[in-house]
């Protein structure tokens, strides 16, 4: 029997707990242009007038996230008007309060695992959201967060370069895997690989540690022979160096790398959920990936590529933290699957999409029909 990890409930108050609930990009596309979508799916306009409801009631949060505007600022400079339209429309569900990046949620979760604090539970603190929320009283001003948008607009790289990336990825993880009978196999695979990423920086840390010093007992004690025999550190790309800095940044940075090296002797990856759920998305997708079955070559971003990878920070950042998530049909179905069920199946979290919209509809009318009785 799995053990259902908990959230810990900074919205607790003596009526009713506030959900928080995880839009996806794909969802609030639909609900900022629910016009064109009307016709075909009609259920949008309810959802979005008792997602409000529930809003201005304080009975739920909507969390939108930096990974939001990477993927909004990643629009094609045609479609300029659609990105600053629906990045206010994000901006104004969020009451401007941003949540974090994937990378950040990482890191918060090391750093709490690696600290001796509960691991067991997820402070909302982790993704950037206050703790506990304040109540709105007056006029309420909506930030628009538009700096973050520009500087994802001035990096952010196109989707073909960024597609061309993960199909070369994919390629050699699929060449490279030592034996690929099942599922199991690439989740092996995929963690031995992060763990080396994670390995490296460690090693990278530790190298720049001891070069420095070494510079500093030479200031102390300069000697010509000591000079001669120092080692110039290398200049190597480690980018999980950057990461490792983070983690370690206002802790004793050795005492916590050896506790981090000692939990990946016994795990390959170690008990950080976001990594745990991420590893088996994309051990999913590698195994799709490797039997060939890589459907229509031109649906590569939606199935394989930059919007699925963002599905992927979607839920693996978040799932932990929020109550109820939305994403597609195509990443809902991901989700059932096995090793992937197995890790987020811990979690309290609902996971919807149009294939159950009206469960949705459902969870939302319960919770209106809960505040009403208690208001």
């Amino acid at each position: 029997m799995r053990t259902k990890l908990t959230r810990s409930s900074p919205y607790s108050s003596a009526s009713m707990s506030k959900k928080l609930v995880y839009l996806d990009q794909s969802f609030l596309s639909e609900l900022c242009s629910y016009e064109k979508y009307i016709t075909r799916n009609p259920i949008l306009k309810r959802l979005l007038l008792k997602l409000q409801n529930l809003k201005t009631m304080n009975k739920i949060g909507l969390v939108v996230s930096d990974i939001h505007c990477r993927e909004t600022s990643a629009f094609p400079a045609q479609y300029a008007p659609s990105m600053e339209k629906l990045w206010q429309f994000q901006n104004n569900l969020a009451d401007g309060r941003i949540a974090a990046s994937w990378e950040d949620v990482f890191v918060a979760q090391h750093r709490r695992m690696l600290s001796d604090e509960n691991c067991e539970s997820y402070s909302v603190a982790d993704i950037r959201l206050r703790n506990p929320p304040q109540a709105h009283r007056g006029v309420r001003v909506v930030m628009t967060n538009s700096w973050l948008l520009r500087i994802h607009r001035d990096n952010v790289a196109t989707y073909n370069e960024i597609d061309d990336r993960y199909r070369t990825i994919l390629d050699r993880q699929a060449q490279n895997i030592p034996r690929c009978e099942g599922v199991a196999d690439c989740q092996n695979y995929i963690h031995g690989l992060w763990r080396n990423d994670i390995q490296s920086g460690m090693a990278a840390w530790r190298q720049r540690r001891n070069f420095l010093f070494s510079i500093e007992q030479l200031g102390k004690c300069p000697d010509a022979g000591q000079l001669t025999s120092l080692k110039i550190q290398e200049s190597r790309d480690e980018p999980f160096l950057r990461v490792i800095d983070n983690v370690t940044r206002g802790l004793e940075g050795a005492v916590v790398l050896k506790k981090w090296s000692d939990l990946l002797e016994n795990d390959p990856i170690g008990p950080c959920p976001s990594m745990r759920i991420r590893t088996a998305l994309e051990a999913e997708l590698l195994w799709t990936w490797y039997e060939g079955n890589r459907h229509n070559p031109k649906k590569f971003r939606e199935c394989f590529g930059w919007s699925r990878q963002n599905d992927i920070d979607h839920v693996s950042a978040f799932m932990p933290y929020v109550d109820a998530l939305t994403t597609d049909r195509d990443m809902h179905n991901l989700c059932k699957r096995q090793v992937v069920d197995s890790e987020i199946g811990r979690f309290p979290c609902k996971i919807f999409s149009s294939k159950n919209y009206d469960e949705f509809e459902g969870w939302l009318d319960q919770l209106l029909a809960e505040a009403t009785i208690l208001s």
